[in-house]
């Protein structure tokens, strides 16, 4: 008797590796799609997360330059070069996104338990659609932006820690991380190219928490791996991982022509309309 997630699994790690590098939230997508399969919400939501890990190999490997000489650049951290104030970055605004984003997990997760799932798809259509706004926000301003200058901007512990902890609140359902951390960059003045080079470096370990936080902070990503089936989900991250190498290159330019905050206005208002629909039937 074949699986019965295996071809789910197949779709979501499809879904994963093409979403990631939009402005639209990967694990939101992810887990509307695993709902509507009959996975409980808070399986679906934790399944969302595990996926992230599947992108991290082909983040790395795309920004391999980046994270190579960055670090190299342990051997002086506390130097005035260039990489070892992008790892200075890199570590403030990972411990900005644990701070923020750990909590806000555990609500979600608590919260998905108590709540009814028409209650729950209410909410993250809401925070869609608020992605959406934001995601547009981004839009004007990389409009504006010059993408071929360099950026006199100096990357400071500052920015490391507004970027951290706006990238903490992806961990709500219908957040998008990207659209989260480029929009604070650049208003606080970097160039288009450089708010979306810091984002994604910063995205390389956000997707190594986000995949990992589910596993070993309480038994949520246990138990959604125990509904979904651990050949199912190594097959989830598997196909992330390789469709991620494959489109991160040519998403991640795309992603810079494309209106995609109307795609998530789109997503949002369905959401919403059908969690109102549901709840107006009950």
């Amino acid at each position: 008797m074949s699986h019965p997630y295996l071809v789910p699994a197949l779709i979501a790690g499809i879904m994963q590796g093409v979403v990631e590098w939009l402005p639209i939230s990967s694990k939101t997508m992810i887990t509307l799609y695993f709902a509507l399969l009959g996975v409980k919400l808070q399986n679906a939501y934790n399944l969302g997360l595990i996926a992230n890990f599947g992108s991290f190999f082909a983040a790395a490997y795309y920004f391999r330059r980046e994270v190579w000489l960055t670090l190299k650049a342990l051997a002086h951290p506390f130097s005035d070069q260039p990489y070892a104030r992008l790892l200075r970055f890199l570590v403030g605004g990972t411990l900005a996104t644990g701070i923020i984003g750990i909590p806000l997990y555990l609500f979600v997760r608590q919260t998905f338990t108590v709540i009814g799932g028409s209650a729950a798809m209410l909410g993250i259509g809401v925070l869609l659609l608020i992605t959406g706004v934001v995601a547009r926000r981004k839009e004007l301003l990389l409009a504006r932006a010059s993408d071929h200058a360099e950026s006199t901007q100096p990357v400071t512990l500052w920015a490391a820690v507004i970027t951290g902890g706006m990238q903490g609140l992806a961990a709500l359902p219908g957040i998008s991380r990207s659209g989260m951390t480029i929009t604070p960059l650049l208003w606080m003045g970097f160039s288009g190219k450089e708010a979306i080079r810091l984002s994604f470096m910063l995205d390389v370990l956000a997707l190594v928490g986000a995949g990992v936080v589910p596993m070993v902070i309480g038994h949520g990503g246990a138990q959604a791996v125990v509904q979904f089936g651990t050949e199912a989900t190594l097959l989830m991250v598997a196909v992330a991982t390789l469709v991620s190498f494959l489109a991160i290159s040519g998403v991640l330019t795309l992603a810079q022509r494309l209106r995609t905050s109307t795609v998530t206005f789109g997503i949002g208002g369905i959401t919403v309309l059908v969690a109102v629909l549901a709840v107006w039937r009950l």
